[in-house]
């Protein structure tokens, strides 16, 4: 043992001479030859063992000469070099000195190694550690009998672990905050000959031990290189998660590949995890390469499941099919999660399909807590829904937030299902999804309250018989048409009710119906028909609604009580007022009233403003009603075909509408329109005519070649 040290000793001063005078016996003249680096394992940031050859010009002694190697700074050593872990000529060496980037090797004592002989250094892996960076390096090689340092050649430290795999991947977990959710990140390289071309082509990830993986992944929880999987689902297999690449996702070979996996996904691991590495590889890169170690912790939800204090919540009212309804989203406190410090700058909404948006919005009809919002753009064939919060306003997480979009939007709701829709904080750090609510194909009775604005107070307008002026609190306003009265009603251009009285009007060409709504009352009338719907009961009208030189003429007593005014009739000189009262959209009245009151009407014959009577019949007898028609002549038949009786009738295949009469002839009065979406079941055959009877009680006579027969 006392031997052993003594020559220890001996090396170790023999060293610090060497590096602190000079090498005595180095022929400054004199270098070594074609220096041969060759690297065990050339990817980043792993532990790789060196073989360094060279020609020596100079004869070498053991224990006496050494070899030096200088490396680049980007290498690191995870403890001090010992023997054992350099070799010469695979012989370990007599000794070893590492300082600042410069190791030396002594050559093993009993070698002598001749002038013009191959030397060759093998370096272990056991503390090599190649550099964290990708790209060329080379080292410095020389010996104590030749001190010109002599460079390598260059070499590559890549990412790649083999020739037919993608580059070792990267996985980054980002924890959400305010959740217990982590967003996963894979990045790795495409190598060489790895195109991977969109709808034909897949990238597979198989997960450590620890992890679960649900069932089933939404395609929106998965972005690859920032776009959205589409087209085609993930695939979950026991712990391998497998990625059919959408038709537009196309990348080339030695590209970057970043798979980013959203919280919503529910990948979780069942315990703290440290260290671990996952595989990646494709269908153009079978070869499954480990990744670096990385580390995530413990969720308490297994499973991803949109929680109540998750996800907004949506109401829509009236929540009938094809209605216009008000939209009203809820999102609870701390709920919100922002991509950083600040206030919620805006919303993206993006309806459920089968939803009509008009091409555009007004801002006063949208509101956030109370507060207009600002700028509003619509994409109508995405269903979307951008717009901001109001200038200077700033909105917390730390409270309630209500958006609300009035019916005035003039937004059709979808058809008859339960839904899911979008409404995300345009700087949130996940999408949102509202919790399920259901459209229903007839709405529920909606509750009466003043969702649209009106002014404090009064608001007065007064119109006048064949004078196109009307006056709204105080200031003039021209109408498209005068006033004009027409078998003792006044009927008023369709601009006068909603410049007017303040309705949303909507004008759908291809049902030939208007719409008009306020608050939460919405009424459709047919030009040309005495039938109408209020809150989507039907009515019948004293007078039915015409269109004269391009102009909608509607009666202004039924639209205007409709909506809760007051309307005051003097004479046909005096102007007529109708006066709206803060309070107006709380009181109106109820349909029964309405229809009572049409009824009384027509049969007193009132004059003036008050609906009086019509003719009603479907050839304009009055010279000033348009009549919307299918139907002509009065066809006779003696077929009465009771066979028929409760068959269920729709309107023939290419029609727009059709004329539905009080009684089995064209010499009866119109009472309606059929429609294309609308059903009725037969209770009387009549020759060629069927008479029906709809789901909300109206009966009325249509000819059977208007129809079909389900």
């Amino acid at each position: 043992m006392k031997k052993k040290s003594i020559s220890v000793a001996l090396v170790t001063v023999f060293l610090i001479t060497v590096f602190t005078q000079g090498i005595a016996l180095a022929s400054a003249s004199s270098s070594i030859s074609n220096p041969v680096i060759t690297v065990e394992r050339a990817t980043i940031g792993e532990n790789s063992g060196y073989q360094i050859s060279f020609r020596t010009n100079a004869e070498l002694a053991g224990g006496i000469d050494m070899v030096q190697i200088r490396f680049p700074s980007e290498y690191s050593f995870s403890m001090s070099w010992m023997e054992g872990y350099a070799s010469v000529q695979g012989v370990p060496s007599s000794g070893v000195s590492y300082s600042n980037g410069l190791l030396a090797v002594l050559i093993p004592r009993n070698m002598t190694i001749a002038a013009g002989d191959l030397v060759s250094v093998n370096l272990s892996s056991n503390i090599m550690k190649n550099p964290s960076v990708s790209g060329e390096y080379s080292f410095f090689v020389n010996t104590s009998k030749e001190t010109v340092q002599v460079e390598t050649p260059r070499f590559m430290i890549s990412e790649f672990v083999t020739y037919d795999g993608v580059s070792r991947p990267h996985v980054t977990t980002t924890p959400i905050r305010g959740y217990r959710e982590e967003e996963i990140s894979i990045r790795f390289t495409t190598n060489r000959g790895g195109q991977l071309i969109g709808g034909v082509d897949q990238i597979i990830l198989d997960f450590p031990s620890g992890f679960r993986l649900p069932q089933m992944i939404d395609e929106k929880a998965i972005t690859i290189n920032g776009n959205q999987m589409t087209g085609f689902s993930p695939v979950v297999v026991g712990s391998r998660l497998i990625l059919p690449l959408s038709p537009t996702m196309n990348y080339l070979e030695n590209t970057v590949v970043d798979v980013v996996i959203a919280a919503s996904a529910g990948v979780t691991v069942d315990r703290d995890i440290v260290d671990v590495r996952l595989f990646a590889s494709t269908t153009k890169n079978p070869a499954s390469v480990e990744s670096f170690p990385f580390s995530m912790k413990r969720t308490p939800d297994q499973t991803y499941i949109p929680a109540d204090d998750k996800d907004p919540s949506v109401t829509v009212s009236p929540n009938g099919a094809g209605a216009i309804g008000a939209w009203t989203f809820t999102f609870a406190r701390n709920t919100i999660i922002l991509t950083e410090a600040g206030t919620i700058i805006g919303f993206t909404v993006i309806f459920p399909s089968g939803t009509v948006l008009p091409s555009a919005i007004a801002a006063q009809h949208i509101t956030i807590n109370g507060q207009q919002c600002a700028g509003v753009l619509v994409d109508t064939t995405r269903r979307e829904l951008i717009f901001n919060t109001p200038v200077g306003v700033g909105f917390s997480t730390d409270f309630d937030l209500t958006i609300v979009i009035s019916a005035a939007a003039g937004i059709h709701n979808p058809p008859a299902a339960n839904y899911l829709m979008e409404v995300t904080p345009r700087n949130s750090i996940r999408r949102m999804n509202t919790k399920s609510f259901e459209i229903k194909a007839v709405s529920d009775p909606v509750q009466v309250s003043p969702e649209y604005p009106v002014t404090q107070g009064d608001r007065v307008v007064k119109v006048t018989l064949s004078d196109p002026v009307a006056i709204k609190d105080g200031i003039a306003m021209i109408l498209d048409a005068p006033p004009e009265l027409v078998n003792n009603v006044t009927m008023i251009p369709l601009r006068f009710v909603s410049e007017g009285l303040g309705a949303v009007v909507e004008y759908d060409s291809t049902q030939n119906t208007v719409t008009l709504i306020m608050g939460s009352r919405e009424i459709v009338l047919w030009p040309g028909s005495t039938l109408a719907k209020v809150d989507n009961v039907v009515v019948t009208l004293a007078r039915a609604p015409y269109i004269r030189d391009g102009r909608t003429m509607v009666p202004v007593r039924f639209v205007s009580e409709c909506f809760g005014a007051k309307v005051d009739y003097v004479s046909q000189t005096e102007p007529i007022t109708i006066t709206m009262t803060a309070d107006a959209l709380s009181r109106m009245p109820s349909v029964a009233e309405i229809q009572a009151a049409q009824a009384g009407a027509a049969g007193s014959g009132s004059t003036g403003a008050g609906s009086g009577t019509s003719t009603g019949t479907g050839t304009g007898a009055t010279g000033n009603e348009t009549v919307v028609g299918g139907d002509a002549g009065n066809d006779t038949g003696s077929d009465s075909e009771d066979g028929l009786i409760g068959k269920t009738i729709t309107l023939q295949t290419g029609r727009n509408n059709a004329n539905l009469r009080k009684g089995p002839g064209t010499n009866h009065d119109i009472v309606g329109l059929l429609l294309p979406s609308e059903t009725a079941v037969i209770v009387e055959v009549s020759d060629d005519w069927y008479h029906v009877e709809f789901s909300y009680g109206l009966r009325a006579w249509i000819r059977e070649d208007l129809v079909d027969i389900k």
